[in-house]
This record gives C-alpha cells, structure tokens and sequence, in this order.
C-alpha cells in the first residue's frame, strides 16, 4: 500500500474536529452576508462606494437587480431544442513519441416537443504541426507553447466554435438554448504569463468572436446562449457585499483595507469564508434564481467589447447552480425567462444537472484506456512511415514492474 491510510484518518478526523469548532461562527458570518443581501440593491451598492477599488482590488459584481430573489421560471415552450457542448484533452506530454495535442468536443441536440429527437457525437482533433502547437506573434516574432492552462482555454475556444456550427444547422423557428459547462469568463488566461496576442488570439479573435456569431444568429432566431456551473465556489456577491457590513467610513476604506490585506480586515471576519451559493440557498427556493449581477473580472472589461457577462445563481432543487450569459442575453427580459426555464428543465430531467450537458461530457471524455490507444496508434503510425519512436525511461518503468 503506497499510502498509509491509518495515518491519513487521524489527520482527516482532526480536520473534521476543528471545522466543527468553527461552524458555528461561520453560521454567524452566513447570517450576516444573508441580511446584507436582502439590502444589497443597485442604488444602496452605489451610495456605499467601492471600498476596495484600486490596483490590488479584488473583484466584486456589479449589483444590477433590485430583488434578492425572483420567482419560479415561466413554463418552457411546447416545442424546443438544447444544443450544449463540453470538452476534454490530451495534453502535450514529452513521454509521448511525437509532440501533440488532442481537443474532442462532445456535442449533444436534445429535441423536445412533436418531434422529439437525439444526437450525440464528437469532434476529436489533433494538432501536430509546429505551427499547431504555438501561437505566434506575426509582428514580434514572439511564440507561446499551447499547453498547460493555455491549452485549456485554446479548448474552450474549440467548444464554442462547435457550437456555433451546430446551432447554423438547427431549424430557426425553434426556441433554442445554447449551453456550456463552466464560466464564460476566460479564467487563469489573463495574467503576466500570457501575453497580449495569445489573449487577442484566444479570446478576442476566438471565443468572444463566436459570441458574436451567436449573437447575430439570434437578431432573427429564438436563441439563448449560457453556461451553468455546479456548485460554484465564486464569491463576487459577497465581496459586493462587504460594502454593506464594512465598520470603516467610505473616506478611508480603500487605504485602511488596503494595509490590512485579505483575512485581516473587519469584515473578513464578519463574512469572510462565505460563498455565494450559501448566501443563496438560504434566500431561494427550488426554480427561483437571484438578482442578475455583472461580472467585474478584468478580462471581460479589456477583451469581451459588448459580451459582458451577466449572471444570476439558481436553486435547481439539489443543489444552487451559477448561470453565466452574455449581456444582451440578460438585457431581453424573454431570452432571459427562456434561460431560466430550459435549465431548470434541463436540470429537473437530470437530476440535478443538465442533461444536455451530462450527455455532451459522456461523448468529450477521453478515458485512461483512450489515452494508453491514442498512444499505441500513434506509434504504429510512426513506425509504418519508418520515423524513430521514443520515449522516456520514466514512462517505460510504470508499464514494467521489477519487484
């Protein structure tokens, strides 16, 4: 056994003792953020300030809805269709014989209505080109390898290119809801180790260009366009929040707060540690989602142009989902009732989850045995052109075992 299991359960039963012993005042801290949110309207938000504004401020929503909660969806329409689309990836590895990486996007059409129908598929692609497996900047001549979390977003880029070509095939008079596993922010891209052309590149040239597409597909269709995320750890509500329960005067906030840093100021510890979907399934019921919010995150201020991405948080019954969209999805109050009721739908008829997306992630999956093929085929592939095959030590030993 290569792990001592008996050592690890008297660490796992002393983590469980001494989050009891703090329970309770995380019971306080959620009490408090709930009371807030109950306040937390556009014109209280905004006569508080923005406490934390500034170089190293952390991101807050923009509070753009009046009520804390709305009532349950509006009934789904009689005929409808979700086209929605995750992915998985093999990622660069040097123990593989040649460099590459592999994108499959699973798709799932669910049909609902008259004619009720199902197709399920995916799109494997491999990039193995060098000119595949960097972006480059054509006037600086600078290169960054896709791998790691540039990899990922290059995928996300992928899923939404797949989407936006199975949607231009549906029929037009059906209500359609276009939909994505996870955020429709670009997380973990923007930062100082990415640079400026692989954002425009990846984000403004790829995934917010097919938004755009979307977003002009449905100027004469009834299409919607979102992504839901299950148990959300986002707290950009509660840092909204801060702004109600803070104990220093609007004046010397910012400075105070700043010095301090996080975990140190007044109102860390009096809703620090809470997460929006807590202060929310307290204040929803089973169907209703939240006030709308917009997402603050830099990225989408520098790169998204007119895709800003709203959101609200959703009780679906077993759990309290984050649903993202774009702007002038949220800004139509009947492509935004038609948003809540189709995952509410979508999540009812899978237990919890959307089904469109359960289906779509059953035909993305790349299993352990796929990856161990995918490896076997590509050194056939190289030994039958009569290209040498290589591999490291390291990669040989988990395949052979010496005791």
């Amino acid at each position: 056994m290569s792990l001592d299991l008996s050592k690890t359960a008297l660490q796992i039963d002393g983590m469980a003792s001494d989050l009891r012993a703090r329970h309770g005042d995380w019971e306080r801290r959620l009490e408090r953020a709930v009371k807030a949110a109950r306040e937390l309207t556009p014109d209280a938000y905004a006569s508080r300030g923005e406490p934390w504004s500034g170089p190293a401020a952390e991101e807050a929503a923009t509070v753009l809805d009046a009520r804390d909660s709305h009532g349950g969806p509006p009934p789904p329409p009689a005929d409808f269709c979700v086209a929605a689309v995750d992915g998985s990836h093999i990622d660069v590895d040097r123990h593989i014989p040649a460099r590459s990486f592999l994108i499959n996007s699973g798709i799932a059409v669910l049909t609902y209505g008259s004619r009720p129908d199902a197709r399920l598929f995916s799109r494997p692609r491999l990039y193995a080109r060098d000119d595949e497996l960097v972006i480059r900047d054509d006037v600086t001549y600078r290169e960054q390898p896709i791998e790691g979390a540039v990899l990922g977003a290059k995928r996300m880029v992928e899923e939404i290119k797949a989407l936006v070509q199975v949607v231009g095939d549906l029929p037009k008079s059906t209500p359609t809801l276009a939909l994505m596993d996870g955020s429709l922010v670009m997380l973990g891209l923007v930062g100082p180790l990415n640079q400026d052309f692989v954002l425009r590149e990846l984000v403004e040239e790829g995934f917010v260009a097919a938004l755009e597409e979307l977003r002009v597909m449905a100027e004469d269709r009834p299409l919607v366009v979102a992504s839901y995320i299950s148990l959300p750890g986002h707290a950009e509500v509660v840092r909204a929040l801060r702004t109600m329960v803070c104990s220093y005067g609007e004046a010397d906030a910012a400075y105070r707060c700043g010095l301090r840093g996080p975990g140190r100021r007044p109102c860390d510890g009096c809703i620090g540690g809470v997460r929006d979907r807590d202060v929310y399934s307290r204040l929803l019921e089973p169907g209703e989602r939240s006030a709308m919010f917009a997402s603050s995150s830099p990225a989408v201020a520098k790169y998204y142009g007119g895709n800003d991405v709203h959101f609200f948080y959703l009780n679906v019954g077993e759990e309290v989902g984050r649903v993202e969209m774009p702007s002038w999805v949220a800004e139509n109050e009947g492509a935004l009732g038609l948003v809540h009721s189709l995952i509410v739908d979508q999540c009812h008829r899978g237990g919890g989850y959307p089904v469109g997306l359960m289906e779509a992630h059953e035909q993305a999956v790349v299993t352990e045995a796929d990856r161990r093929y995918f490896v076997r085929l590509m050194e056939q592939a190289l030994y039958s052109q009569h290209l040498p095959v290589y591999t490291s030590e390291k990669a040989r030993s988990k395949r052979l075992r010496r005791l």
